[in-house]
């Protein structure tokens, strides 16, 4: 709009410029002539400036430019510390969870997901997948040497704090067992053997008949025997305690120590592995797995349940709002120190994509109305200018 104006302007003043001029020598045809001609002298130089400035001055020092507005974006506009202020003016928390509670897209993204699983679980075939994972599994447990692996987990159990613990897990367990009615009737069974093989008048029959009572009777006070023995045995000092843990770790150095005893456990691993059907089970695993997932309808509601009651949580906890406010304006602020050489490379990258046409086009259709409106008071300021002089030059009678 200014454009036309300041030409509408400069053929006005062109025009009365030309038409005083037979007049010039009166007064009021001086003033207007000397007013025109300053006008229209002014109105011409700043056209020629700016389109000098427009077609030869700013395609010419575009590179300058652009430097210019690159590093004025990376060090005033954008810089490390004017980042870094504006983001610790907001509580990072709170945006998170509106953010989160006010997206409209979460139902799209959840038609999505449940699209996705959908489509790749049709996709997977069952028997490549438990092939490959089943021809992996083999390969890593062949490379396991069980015998050692097994001397591991007893040693570390033996050696841990909870040792004492075990034993006396082991103990109390047995306690039970000697209790019950099935233990009495092995008992009772075992008693009745050994009588019926002592038969006659023998020494060893006249010995065994000492004991009294009925088999019944007997088991029951070998039980009660069991029970005190073992229950003595909880005791960390008791002798038989410490005798069965001296002779464990015996058997675990004896049992690290045997190389027959470990080949016999890596031929049972392999033929355990000849053996067992590791690639049907795999199979059916995954086959029994994709099912269940299809037939599982809340499984694509899950995590938006768990955002949910996650952002539910966070609401109310103004001391865990705080940390993850701290927590994500740690990782911004090391982005912004690791990253921020990038804001200047950016900027320049897409400055270069613009041509001098392009370059021109984007000043004029920002700044244009502003450069016209230099035009717009050349011309008035000259004409001003020239009525002045005008008048300055007439009262001296030059």
């Amino acid at each position: 709009m200014n454009r036309y104006k300041a030409t509408l302007i400069l053929i006005l003043a062109s025009s009365i410029y030309i038409i005083s001029y037979p007049f010039h020598k009166s007064f009021i045809g001086g003033l207007v002539y000397s007013g025109a001609c300053a006008s229209m002298i002014g109105g011409f130089a700043d056209w020629w400036g700016i389109n000098k400035l427009l077609k030869k001055t700013i395609p010419k020092n575009k590179q300058k430019i652009f430097d210019g507005l690159s590093n004025m974006v990376s060090e005033e506009l954008l810089s490390k510390e004017t980042l870094k202020k504006l983001i610790s003016k907001y509580d990072t928390s709170k945006l998170v969870i509106e953010l989160a509670k006010n997206n409209t897209e979460i139902e799209s993204i959840k038609t999505i997901l449940e699209l996705m699983i959908e489509d790749n679980i049709h996709k997977i075939d069952n028997k490549e997948v438990g092939k490959s994972v089943s021809n992996l599994t083999l390969k890593v447990i062949k490379t396991i040497d069980l015998h050692k692996l097994l001397s591991s987990i007893i040693e570390i159990s033996l050696g841990t704090e909870y040792e004492e613990s075990v034993y006396n897990f082991i103990i109390d367990e047995l306690i039970l067992i000697s209790q019950t009615d099935n233990f009495k009737n092995i008992l009772v069974r075992f008693i009745f053997d050994v009588r019926s093989a002592y038969e006659g008048e023998s020494m060893r029959k006249k010995v065994i008949d000492k004991f009294k009572g009925n088999n019944s009777n007997l088991a029951i006070g070998i039980q009660y025997k069991i029970k005190n023995y073992l229950t003595n045995m909880k005791k960390n000092d008791n002798k038989d305690r410490l005798a069965i843990k001296l002779w464990l770790y015996e058997k675990l150095q004896e049992f690290k120590n045997d190389s027959e005893f470990k080949v016999k456990v890596e031929n049972w691993k392999l033929d355990f592995l000849k053996n067992i059907k590791v690639v049907e089970h795999f199979e059916m695993f995954f086959e029994n797995t994709a099912n269940k997932i299809l037939e599982v309808d809340d499984i694509y509601n899950v995590p938006f349940i768990m955002l949910k009651r996650g952002l539910s949580d966070l609401e109310e906890n103004t001391d865990n709002q705080r940390k993850i406010d701290v927590f994500l304006k740690d990782i911004l602020y090391k982005l912004i120190d690791d990253k921020h050489k990038n804001v200047d490379k950016i900027v320049k990258e897409n400055l270069s994509k613009y041509t001098d046409v392009m370059l021109i086009e984007l000043i004029e259709s920002n700044v244009g109305n502003d450069l016209q409106l230099i035009r717009i008071n050349g011309s008035l300021v000259g004409g001003i200018v020239g009525i002045i002089i005008f008048i300055i030059k007439y009262s001296m009678g030059v």
